[in-house]
């Protein structure tokens, strides 16, 4: 494993255009939180400070990060397109690999994007949640702080998918077309199917695992809330956007999917000539 882990870091670190995107993705990022963090309302009663504060931002960080999680797929197929263009799978099997190494290396580049851009989030969350959370507690501070760990989920969803469409078609160019075609092609296909079964397509449930933050309620600087205890601002609630699978289940069926990603591109790399 650590014989692997060195390879993939020399290899990437290796390639120039790999460390360009990484810190674009990093500045992309914080430049997003920091300009959302400059915008003031006009609307009396709400403030934009409400998403920088504990437990709000634990919502409202991992939604922008999401954002970015195509920008690291993309990542993934530029690496492995590059493979295939230099040969350099070839190679690795001449020395000595199996083709189940090329994957468990690309798998485990993959799980160490995902810590990376785990930490610039919780870093992210923590700074930016101290500085402008009042009455700060240790309850406050944790709650709700699981959903980064989702986003940590959904980061390597977006990245075997990548994966598998970099493997199945060995194209740099032609695999970044083809993935981001993809998430139009899924939703115009979900309007055959009924509406209960629309929320179980891949991407569906991979988008779903950060879902967008109710806005009104975390900017609200009243506590609106109805007879049943829940906010009278939540959309959903209000019928005006419609409700997502529960969460548990969503997790439950990414990591299904993403098992299915990792194992369909294990089959095709051992198939297709290197």
């Amino acid at each position: 494993m650590k014989k692997l882990f060195n390879l993939e870091k020399i290899k990437a670190l290796s390639y120039p255009p790999f460390k360009t995107l990484m810190i674009i993705h990093f500045l992309l990022f914080f430049l997003v939180v920091l300009v959302v963090s400059r915008v003031h309302f006009s609307i009396p009663g709400f403030s934009v400070k409400g998403l920088y504060q504990f437990p709000n931002i634990w919502e409202f960080f991992p939604w922008v990060a999401s954002w970015f999680n195509l920008f690291l797929a993309i990542v993934i197929i530029i690496l492995v397109g590059n493979e295939f263009a230099n040969k350099t799978f070839r190679q690795n099997v001449i020395d000595g690999l199996s083709r189940s190494d090329l994957i468990k290396g690309k798998l485990i580049l993959i799980f160490t994007i995902a810590v990376y851009t785990f930490i610039m989030v919780l870093l992210a969350v923590i700074i930016f949640g101290l500085i402008n959370t009042k009455n700060i507690s240790f309850d406050i501070i944790f709650e709700n702080s699981y959903l980064i760990l989702i986003y940590f989920v959904q980061a390597i969803g977006y990245m075997t998918l990548g994966l598998l469409f970099a493997i199945l078609f060995r194209n740099t160019a032609l695999s970044i077309i083809l993935f981001l075609l993809y998430f139009p092609v899924e939703g115009i296909v979900r309007l055959f199917f009924k509406s209960e079964y629309r929320a179980y397509f891949p991407i569906k449930i991979i988008s779903n695992l950060t879902p967008r933050p109710e806005f009104l309620t975390m900017t609200s600087e009243k506590s609106f809330t109805n007879a049943s205890g829940t906010s009278s601002l939540d959309l959903s609630e209000m019928g005006i956007v419609p409700e997502n699978l529960p969460l548990g289940i969503t997790v439950v069926l990414a990591a299904g999917y993403i098992g299915f990603f990792i194992a369909l591109s294990t089959v095709l790399l051992k198939r297709k000539n290197l």
